[in-house]
């Protein structure tokens, strides 16, 4: 005898089952996607040569500001982007010293979108336009001026203290140092702090660490 009901029960029961079936294939295909992007580990002192998106400076930059850059390197991690901020800038004195800047490193993204935390310091700047290196705890630094300054200072305090002697006596010399030591200290000491410029396009060489 037919019954109406047991054929619609019937065939809830097999959308029921269809609609199973399609979420655990869902599942199954969307798990190794998903699981994909977490995957990404990266070895200790793998070498990568990026190049820099953002332009960096000592003077328009600020502590904790973002940057990207570009794997350069031909090979598994090509065109994959490394992300960081900014983590420390101290400027010079005005007469001597040099300005660093730190740069921390936190993830790299493959273009397939697997991702890694990653933690580097900067081995090599290459062609700095304005002579930056790297220190030896991986900090960018300006080009010191210490000596120059100082023997610069020398020189026009001896030039101004000789053309006082001579033009003014005693008294005169005193004044033509302080008058030569200024002009000696004008061509490097009141330009003011050292700048560091990182243009964007800029490559430099990292490697990764395990701290």
């Amino acid at each position: 005898m037919f019954s109406p009901n047991r054929t619609l029960g019937s065939a809830f029961q097999s959308s029921s089952t269809q609609l199973g079936l399609l979420l655990s294939l869902a599942l199954i295909v969307a798990s190794p996607l998903s699981a994909s992007k977490q995957s990404l580990t990266l070895p200790d002192d793998l070498a990568l040569r990026i190049r820099l998106d953002d332009t960096l400076t000592s003077t328009d930059s600020q502590v904790g500001d973002p940057f990207s850059a570009t794997v350069v390197d031909k090979g598994a991690y090509q065109d994959a982007r490394v992300y960081g901020r900014i983590r420390q800038i101290e400027m010079s004195g005005k007469i001597k010293g040099r300005t660093t800047m730190m740069l921390e490193f936190n993830r790299l993204v493959m273009p397939d979108g697997r991702r890694a935390p990653i933690r580097a310091e900067i081995i090599e700047l290459y062609h700095a336009p304005t002579g930056e290196k790297v220190d030896v705890e991986g900090a960018i630094e300006s080009v010191g001026r210490g000596r120059k300054t100082i023997e610069h200072t020398a020189i026009g305090v001896g030039a101004g203290a000789l053309l006082g002697g001579i033009f003014s006596g005693g008294k005169g010399a005193g004044i033509g140092s302080v008058v030569g030591g200024a002009a000696g200290l004008g061509t490097t000491a009141f330009k003011g702090h050292q700048k560091i410029t990182l243009n964007s396009g800029l490559e430099m060489l990292i490697r990764t660490t395990g701290r």
